[in-house]
């Protein structure tokens, strides 16, 4: 059968997962096909028999693809040889439910066989977790809800007695690919505490926007799954460029985040892994397409450091036109603050703390703290003041005696009195003498400038929108520096949209102090939203991640506590591997024959890492790995990585945040090395602060791997490394 009008084409993630396993004739066959097939080209329709009513059409180079039609509309489901394609025909299930009318794929399996493969699984884990062993006597997890309720969220009937049967979380991870994807995630949110009510609600929002779920003649296309394809000029940039999944597909919620015409600033916060970057790429390249985006609009795209700035330019490339990057700057926060200094007449060196290191901010520290007689009675390390002068002298701009009498230090653990600041405050005075001597200055001071500045000079803002990736680590100065940076557009008659995008995850604060941005001239309210789906890690290695955080306080970037329900990931793996070597040679060689083994397995170099706590520690990894015969490729603090380099990916653990990969190794968590001991002689406020970071950087670091995760540690494992091994 043929036909030669022109198609409207749907793409599946799964379509796009099997063509990466292709050889690059049949990739440039497929690209080929499909864009002559849209445009009516003729194709010759086979039978495919399957759980569903299916096509196929077989290409030139021998690929065979499955498809689902109605009309016009072409779902292409998955691309392989004729047995993969028949398998997957009848493993998967693809209808439009009657109840939501969300087209749904899912895989097709008996009643009994689910049940047993569930209870399999059930009775494997129940050897290492007691709870389990309970399962026979505890009620169904889902007895609570009716067949209402779980209809209400999309469940198909044929998987009703399965999901009634199950007893315990494990039970329920059996059954995933059984489920569609959206109700599998409700019921894993539902398990970790989530009301039902929320539950629902979340998804009726999510499924009443048409560019999150789209209208078909078949029914709702998903775009977490879908992806339809309206012009010639989208397809080649789907298939002229790498088909990194994250750039095809996104999640309703993400897609409701970026395409919302929010009218003020927003916070978008979630987990490692729930696509928080993603949405924030995609929220730029929306803005910019705006229709009433004039020629002299400009958005500003900000991190906080220089080497994610460089990454995220690179992500930000790969979906949007040269026309429209020629609209965005991208460019980490301090970078701009230096360049606006500059361009401003201040002829000032903006300095940063950099302890152990030298630096001049460092040489201006030593100067005053060598000038400096403690007040009698008063016996505090050098750390206490440090942290004074950094915690509550330069947050709060305290330039005169006085200023800092009347400064607020709530929180800081040891009372001052009045007579006590006065006899500490010559050593912060003469801290900012030394910096003055040598044309420095601080951040801190310097965003103080730059906001007095651009409010006279730019009352409306300098960028009509402004975009912020891992603001968690952003001081209260530099919140404010974004404030003005960015038109409120609150202000407006009519509203315009643009203002604040802000994104983070306060678990991987590695940098700055909490911080509330209501307190910074930043109103959020009514327009924070949580991502909840970690698309990234498994969910052996995100329990492993978020274990670092049980018992401890986070906050949410505005003052509460974050919430820690509501995380779910989709996908399952092996459990991160814990080895304890005796020897640092011996952790090398364990490290490098286990590289060797998993390359045999067809991971190659490129998407493995190995990532330590210190440069120092960095050197010492990199030449044993090179010494055993590996091709080591270090990730630059001044550039992007470049996939196309071959070698064995290291970097430190600050160096990898925002970055993936597919393997990676944390290395040398022993004592000494991480966690790092607190300032000696610190006090509690600084010990907790410490600790907080580098449970933070512990959390990054674990949660950059998607597939596989490993910790080594030589001599004693740290407290980091016997928290995973239990």
């Amino acid at each position: 059968m043929t036909e030669a009008k022109e198609r409207r084409l749907a793409l599946t993630r799964e379509l796009f997962t099997s063509l990466a396993g292709a050889t690059n004739e049949q990739k440039q066959d497929f690209a080929v096909f499909v864009n002559q097939f849209r445009l009516g080209g003729n194709a010759t329709y086979l039978d495919l028999p399957g759980a569903s009513k299916y096509e196929q059409i077989i290409l030139k180079s021998g690929l065979h693809v499955a498809i689902r039609r109605e009309g016009s509309l072409h779902l292409l489901l998955n691309v392989g040889s004729a047995a993969a394609v028949e398998a997957w025909a009848k493993r998967f299930k693809c209808e439009a439910n009657p109840k939501t009318g969300a087209v749904q794929i899912y895989e097709v399996a008996s009643a009994a066989a689910s049940l047993s493969c569930a209870n399999n699984t059930a009775e494997m884990s129940a050897a290492s977790n007691a709870d389990d062993k309970a399962a026979d006597s505890v009620a169904p997890l889902f007895a609570a809800l009716t067949d209402e309720a779980l209809a209400e969220i999309g469940l198909p009937a044929d998987r009703l007695q399965q999901v009634r049967s199950v007893g315990t979380a494990t039970e329920l991870e059996a059954l995933q690919a059984q489920l569609p994807d959206s109700v599998y995630e409700a019921l894993t949110w539902y398990v970790q505490g989530e009301s039902w009510s929320d539950i629902v609600s979340a998804y009726a929002e999510a499924a009443a926007d048409e560019k999150a779920m789209v209208p078909t003649q078949i029914g709702k296309l998903d775009s977490a799954r879908f992806r339809i394809i309206e012009t010639d000029e989208e397809l080649r940039s789907i298939m002229d460029k790498p088909l990194t999944q994250w750039r095809v597909f996104l999640h309703p919620t993400q897609r409701k985040v970026v395409d919302t015409a929010w009218h003020g600033a927003v916070k978008i916060t979630g987990g490692a892994g729930t696509g928080k970057t993603v949405a924030a790429l995609h929220r730029a390249r929306h803005l910019v397409r705006l229709p009433d985006w004039k020629a002299d609009d400009r958005l500003l795209f900000t991190t906080f450091t220089k080497n994610l700035a460089l990454d995220l330019e690179q992500q930000l490339r790969q979906i949007c036109t040269k026309e429209e990057m020629r609209r965005i700057r991208v460019q980490n926060i301090d970078a701009w603050l230096a360049s606006f200094i500059r361009q401003h007449g201040a002829d000032k060196t903006i300095v940063y703390p950099k302890a152990g290191e030298e630096s001049l901010y460092e040489t201006c520290w030593r100067e005053a703290w060598a000038s400096f007689t403690a007040p009698v009675g008063f016996n505090q390390p050098e750390s206490f003041y440090r942290s004074e002068w950094e915690a509550v002298v330069l947050p709060q701009h305290c330039m005169t005696l006085r200023d800092y009498l009347f400064a607020d230090r709530k929180g800081r653990g040891l009372a001052l009195s009045r007579m006590q600041r006065k006899a500490v405050w010559p050593l912060f005075e003469e801290m900012r003498l030394q910096l003055n001597l040598r044309d420095a200055v601080t951040a801190e001071d310097a965003a103080a400038v730059a906001v007095g500045e651009l409010r006279k000079a730019h009352p409306n803002g300098l960028f009509r929108a402004v975009i912020a990736d891992e603001i968690q680590d952003f001081s209260p100065d530099m919140l404010k520096l974004l404030r003005v940076l960015a038109t409120d557009v609150t202000k407006l008659d009519p509203p315009i949209e643009g203002d604040l995008f802000l994104v983070g995850d306060p678990h991987q604060r590695i940098y700055g102090r909490p911080v509330v941005f209501s307190a910074c001239g930043i109103e959020v309210r009514g327009r924070s939203r949580k991502l909840r789906v970690n698309y990234r890690t498994t969910d052996e290695i995100r329990k492993t991640a978020d274990a670092v955080y049980q018992g401890c306080r986070v906050d949410d970037l505005d003052g509460s506590d974050a919430t820690p329900t509501g995380y779910a990931s989709l996908r399952h793996g092996a459990k991160p591997i814990v080895h304890h070597a005796q020897t640092f040679a011996e952790e090398i060689d364990w490290i490098s024959d286990t590289i060797r083994a998993l390359k045999g397995n067809g991971y190659s170099e490129e998407e493995i890492c190995v990532t330590v706590r210190t440069n120092a520690l960095l050197v010492s990894y990199a030449k044993a790995l090179t010494e055993k015969g590996l091709k080591v490729q270090p990730i630059s603090r001044n550039k992007a990585d470049d996939p196309t380099v071959p070698g064995v990916r290291i970097a430190t653990m600050h160096r990898i945040k925002g970055l993936e990969f597919k393997v990676v190794f944390m290395a040398g968590v022993e004592d000494g090395n991480f966690p790092q001991d607190p300032p000696k002689q610190a006090d509690r406020v600084e010990v907790e602060q410490a600790e907080s970071k580098e449970r933070a950087l512990f959390y990054v670091a674990a949660s950059r791997a998607s597939n596989l995760l490993f910790l080594t540690a030589s001599g004693e494992g740290s407290v980091f490394f016997k928290g995973a091994s239990k």
